[in-house]
Parts: structure tokens; sequence; C-alpha cells
């Protein structure tokens, strides 16, 4: 910020009197208006990318010698990450829009007059924004390439597709999105497509005027994608007939500029509108899905009903993709719902759609964008062979059906009639007679040879039934104690069915959080161009190291926070499918530190009901996190601790509660007891990874949104119990500076 007020006072002379930080929506930039203290102001941008910011900088002038209505750059620093522009006001065309929106799309005359104008004012911002524009400059890429395509059908085919369920042909699939791509990238056209065109990046004047805002992302492509993009805005729901209103009058201004064939400018038009649709499904699925934010779930119904529409109408030429398409938009969660009356505040009526059901997915959110067939889910019940075999609901078989009857059976006798094999005095009868332990072991084996190579193949389902005479005391001891078995060795979700009594209970997987948004400021210049979680050890990723050995203790649920380069790790991520769901935690607007890491993502870590383990990206080790898990559980948090020489250390009783802290250089001790004496206590130094149980959020707001998690600790610690864990074999680094990554190879290596 000092920053900034330095670049406003170089630029106007005028000292800033007054900062308003202007909310995101999605960016990685943060917005400030800057008031001078004559009264004046400007708008104060700082962003993480010099690249994207100069593309922004480079095009607002062109613009602007073109006479385009964009706001105007009065100053960049010399660093490229902040500059200034002039304040186009607080009104957007998205807030002057709000009625019509709330009223299920019935706009009045004046929000009719607005959109008139400003699609109207786009064909200039495409064919004269696209004069003599070096195109080189754009960012990240130059044109609207097939790649480019691909990757965005690609992201609605991991991100949302393939989270409702729909079973489809890969490869028939796959051809389909081929040929959509070239036939994209090759619709007649050289002009400037904005590529975000919506009426949030559309501010207006005291008159009306649309001003044009946030298009880095620009590039040279068909006019028709920033059309779709427009007015098939799913949260806009504007009407057909508005629509071909609106389409014509961008027809006749952009008639001011080139010939046009009505003819194959919608033929463009339609496919656009395809892509944009299933564009926009993908990050709708993403964000709503799996980060769970409530606008982009909202944005789901109304853009299936935009894509069904598009369908009626034969808007798909891919015969496949349309067969896939069809199906999705009847799957039961998207069907639509009768329709209601809602009235405007200024009185006008119309009828919009209840609300579908806005999430496919049942239990917490997860992120499988990245794992071909998705992760591994395993059933198990137990059953009476009265009542016959359990019914496999999910199409593959029925898997693995065990018949309990050879064991023992405590049934036969009058105490235990009324008990189930989940009571403790059937459990000792059936392990003090031995049988059903025999029977067991014979049957782990089977089932962990089996689970690895289905964890090796990417299938997704697997069953296991124990039969027994009533279904309720050998069955039920054995389907109880094989799930338990699976869930603690390989991590996955198991879902318990004890059918004859009724009970179900799900094992949720391993989970974890890997710290990643740091901006790894001691490995410059390295970290100039990627973030830390990319930097290579022997040719490979920090985050590749930490994501293996989290599967390989079980942990198949993974959430990484992300903020410096986190677009990069995304990518990275997708290029690199791992057979675990990956949900990222978006810090990209504010870097929290690790505690308000983990309080930002506490959403998508609260159902871990044993706990979940948090591990920094940068630490390398030879740690057992199947152990370190195992004693973590129950507790409030366990800190894997060393005997590593340091200058700041932890403070543990002798029953390795952890008291405080401390500097052995400044002397400096921090500890919510009184008069605490350090030479009373064991030092250990923290490691980087530890072990959380969910009641521990409650004590977050005690903090504001950014605190270090050690902070955290020492203020709860005198109310939960706070563990240390040492592993007396323990080798351990820390890569966090460049010349560490010479002995990170030689660990590696060993």
């Amino acid at each position: 910020m000092e920053e900034l007020k330095r670049l406003y006072k170089e630029t106007t002379g005028l000292d800033v009197a007054e900062v308003e930080i202007i909310p995101g929506a999605g960016s990685n930039r943060q917005y400030y208006r800057l008031k001078g203290n004559d009264g004046s102001t400007l708008i104060g941008a700082v962003g993480t990318s010099r690249d994207e910011n100069h593309a922004f900088c480079y095009l607002a002038k062109h613009f602007t010698e073109a006479g385009l209505p964009v706001p105007q750059v009065v100053a960049e620093s010399e660093d490229g990450l902040r500059y200034l522009q002039n304040d186009l006001g607080k009104q957007s065309l998205f807030d002057a829009l709000k009625g019509g929106r709330e009223a299920g799309g019935r706009y009045n005359a004046h929000e009719r007059e607005l959109l008139r104008r400003t699609i109207a004012a786009l064909p200039a911002m495409q064919i004269l924004g696209a004069h003599e524009l070096d195109f080189s400059q754009c960012y990240p890429q130059e044109a609207l390439d097939e790649t480019n395509v691909l990757f965005d059908l690609n992201y609605f085919k991991y991100c949302f597709l393939k989270a409702t369920g729909l079973d489809f042909h890969e490869l028939k699939l796959e051809a389909s999105f081929q040929l959509m791509a070239r036939d994209i990238v090759n619709i007649p056209g050289g002009a400037f497509m904005y590529r975000d065109f919506q009426a949030r990046n559309v501010m207006l004047d005291a008159q009306g005027n649309p001003y044009f805002i946030d298009f880095q992302g620009g590039r040279k492509g068909p006019v028709q994608y920033d059309v779709a993009s427009f007015l098939w805005q799913a949260s806009a729901r504007y009407p057909k007939k508005l629509r071909s209103e609106l389409i014509k009058v961008y027809l006749q201004s952009l008639k001011q500029y080139q010939e046009v064939s009505e003819k194959k400018f919608r033929q463009g038009l339609q496919l656009c509108v395809l892509f944009r649709l299933l564009q926009v499904l993908g990050a709708y699925g993403f964000r709503g899905y799996f980060e769970r934010k409530k606008h982009f779930l909202e944005s789901i119904p109304p853009a299936m009903e935009n894509l069904r529409d598009l369908l009626n109408e034969g808007g798909c030429p891919y015969p496949y993709l349309n067969e896939v398409l069809i199906k999705l938009v009847s799957m039961p969660q998207f069907k639509p719902e009768k329709k209601e009356e809602v009235r405007r505040a200024d009185g006008l009526k119309t009828t919009e759609l209840n609300p579908y059901q806005a999430h496919p997915l049942d239990g917490p959110p997860t992120f499988s964008r990245y794992d071909a067939q998705g992760p591994l889910v395993v059933r198990v019940f137990s059953f009476s062979y009265r009542k016959g075999i359990p019914e496999d609901t999910s199409g593959n078989g029925g898997g693995y059906v065990f018949d309990c009857r050879s064991t023992h059976n405590p049934g036969r006798y009058e105490p235990y009639k009324q008990l189930t094999g989940l009571d403790e005095p059937v459990i000792r009868f059936l392990e003090d007679d031995g049988e059903i332990l025999t029977f067991l072991d014979s049957v782990y084996k089977l089932a962990d040879a089996h689970i690895t190579r289905y964890l090796q193949r990417g299938f997704t389902n697997l069953m296991f039934s124990f039969g027994c005479t009533g279904g309720q005391h050998r069955s039920v001891y054995s389907a109880q104690h094989l799930a338990e078995h699976i869930h603690k060795k390989f991590g996955v979700e198991v879902h318990i069915c004890h059918r004859e009594q009724g009970i179900e209970q799900v094992l949720n997987p391993g989970r974890a959080m890997i710290f990643a948004a740091g901006l790894g400021t001691r490995l410059k210049p390295l970290t100039d161009t990627m973030p830390k979680a990319l930097v290579p050890v022997c040719g490979k990723p920090l985050l590749q190291y930490q994501l293996e050995k989290l599967m390989a203790a079980g942990f198949t649920d993974i959430v990484i926070n992300v903020h410096h380069f986190a677009d990069m790790i995304e990518e990275w991520c997708q290029q690199n499918p791992m057979r675990c769901r990956i949900l990222f935690s978006d810090e990209r607007e504010k870097l929290l530190e690790t505690g308000g890491g983990i309080k930002h993502a506490a959403p998508l870590l609260c159902d871990a009901q044993d706990g979940f383990l948090i591990h920094n990206v940068d630490i390398l080790s030879n740690v057992d996190l199947s152990a370190f898990k195992d004693a973590g559980r129950g507790r409030a948090a366990t800190l894997l601790v060393s005997e590593r020489e340091t200058q700041r250390y932890l403070l543990f009783d002798d029953d390795m509660r952890l008291v405080g802290w401390t500097n052995v250089t400044t002397g400096e001790v921090r500890s919510p007891y009184e008069n605490l004496n350090p030479k009373n206590y064991h030092k250990f130094a923290f490691a980087g990874v530890h072990y959380m149980n969910p009641r521990l959020f409650k004590y977050f707001d005690r903090f504001a949104d950014k605190f270090g998690i050690i902070d955290f600790y020492l203020s709860v610690c005198k109310d939960e119990p706070i563990y240390g864990y040492v592993q007396p074999d323990l080798r351990i680094l820390d890569v966090g500076k460049l010349d560490t990554l010479k002995a990170a190879e030689e660990f590696v290596i060993k």
C-alpha cells in the first residue's frame, strides 16, 4: 500500500487522504480508490503478475488512443506490479441490472436501454481496437487456439460433467472436443476478443454511457465469442426475445466497421454459445461444487436452462457430444420445476423457475477433476441370507460375498440374542473363540490385494458383503472390522451398512492440507517465475513429493492453499493427475499465513471426524505419516517436533504437552502460563507437520483472518492439550533457501 501511495504522490503531487478497498471479483489484483487531499480520486491496482499488468496497461493505452471507452492509465510503477487509472465511478452495469435479475429476467425499459448501449459499443472495441494492435502484448497468449479451447472443454469435463456421475465414453467425447476446437478456431475474423465481456466488467457514467474494464485477458479471436459471453451470462437470465433484439443491435453496429454475412455470423455465434456454456459450467462446477461458493452454485440452474434451450434448437452439431449433453440436462438434479410468479420492486411481474438442487454430489465438497475416474469408494454390508444378498446399486456386479455361517454363532446363546456384533460381549465371545479371526485373516489378504489393484487402475467402486443366519452377530462383526481395516490401511472412503440392524456409517477418507500459498521469498530468483510448490528437486516438484507421501499414508482428500502463481499450481495438478481428490483453498486476494490459511479452509476440513494432517510443501522428511496420524487421532492437535538446533523452540512438559515458546537468542518467552521458566521444560523445534482436530475451529474467532498457527496453538494450549510428537530416527530438511536445494537432492537420493 505504501508503494501505491508513493506512486500516487509522484503522479499527482498530492498526499493520499483516504483509501477505499474495492471488493474483488475473482481477480488476483487488488483495487483501491485513492482520494487525494483535494478530493479527487484515482483507482490504484496492485497485481501479482507483471505480464498481466503490462497487458492491461498496453491495451488501455492503445484503446485510449483509438478513442474507445476504457479507463485511462495515468501511471505505472517501475516494478510493473502497480498502476493508477482514472476513476470511472461506482456503478457497474451489473449493479444497474439488479432489478431485472432478481425478477428472473424481467428488465424494464431503462435496463433494456443500458443493454442496447453496451452491446452497440462492443464492435468498436473489437474492430477498431484490433487496428494496429500488437497482439503479442496480450496475456497469456495472443490468439485463441485449439489448445486453449480444449483446455476449457476438458475443464468442463473434469470439473462439472464428472462431478454429476453421468457415464460417458471418454474417447468419443474427446473426438467431439477435437472437432469443436477446430471449428471454433476456424471461425473467420481477426478481431480483438474481449474474452470476459460481461455486465460486471462494464462501468456506467452519470449519463449511463458504458466504459469497459478488465480486458487484460483479451486476444485475437472471433467477434461472436464476446456476444455469447455477454448475452448468455447465466445469472442475467435474458429472455430470448431480448437476446434477439440485442443481437440485431449488435449486428447493426458491427456493419459500420465491416461487411457482415448474418447467416455466417449466426452459425459462428451458435458454436460460440455452445463453447461458452460448457466453459462457464466448468467454472461453476469448480467454484461451486468444490469450493462451495454460493454465487457459482446459484448460477448453475440458469446455465443449465440456457444449455437446454440451445440443445432444443439443435445447437450442438456433434452427435456424441449432443447425446451426452441431452442426458446431462435430463438428470433429476437439473430438471426445472414449475414456474412461480415473481413481483419486482417497481411493480413489474414475471415468472421464474424454482431453484434446482444445486449440488449433485453427496457428502462434503471434494475435487476430483485430476483423477480420470475419481477416487475409490468401498461399500461393506452385513446381511441375513434369509432376506437375500444386498443389491449392488453401483452397477459394477456386486463384488465379494462372504458366508460367515461356518463360524461359531453367539446367537445360539441366550445372553447374546438381543445384542449385535457391535456390542462388547459379542465381540469378546467371537474373538475369544478365534474362528472369526482366522476367517477374517484370509478376507483381509484378499481385500488388500484387490483394493491395491483397484487404486492402481483408477476404479471407483468395490463392494464386500458378509452374510450369516440373521444378519446380527457374525456378519455385523466381520463387516465392521473389514471396513475399519480398509479405512485405516488405505484411507479411502468406506460406507458401512448393517442392513438388518438399520445401521449405516461412513468412514471418511484421510484428509490433509498442504501449505503452498507462500511467496517463497528465500528461493528467489526461482520464485520470481514459479511458486515454491513447483520448485524442482531431482526433476520433481516439491508438491509432487508431498502428494505422493500423503497418498502412501492413506490421505486421499487433500486441500492445497494457493496464492503466489496459483494458476500454475492448479494447471500442474491438472496435467499430473494423482489418485486422490484435490481441492484448492483460494487465497489469491490475500495471503493469510499458516493459521489464517487453515481458518479460510475450515469449511473444507470441518467434517474430518478423526482430524486432518497439515504439511508444509517445502518440508522433506522420513516421518512415518501413518504412525503420526495414529498418534494424533482423538487429540486436539499433535505437532511433529525434533531436537535440531534453532533459535526458536516450542516448550513441552514431561507429558509432551505444549506450554509455551521461546527464542533462545533474545530470551523472549510466550506462554498462557504466567512466569513460565523455559529451563524447566523440554525444548523442541517445530517440523512443519501437524495433525489437528476440527474441534479447535471454535477458537479461530480469537483471531482475525491473518495469523500464524503457532500463535494459535499457544493461545489454546491451556484450554486444549496440544502434544508434541518425536520420531527417534527423524531426518528432516526445510527446502526454504537456494543453498538447501543441493542438500535436498542428496536427501531425496538417500
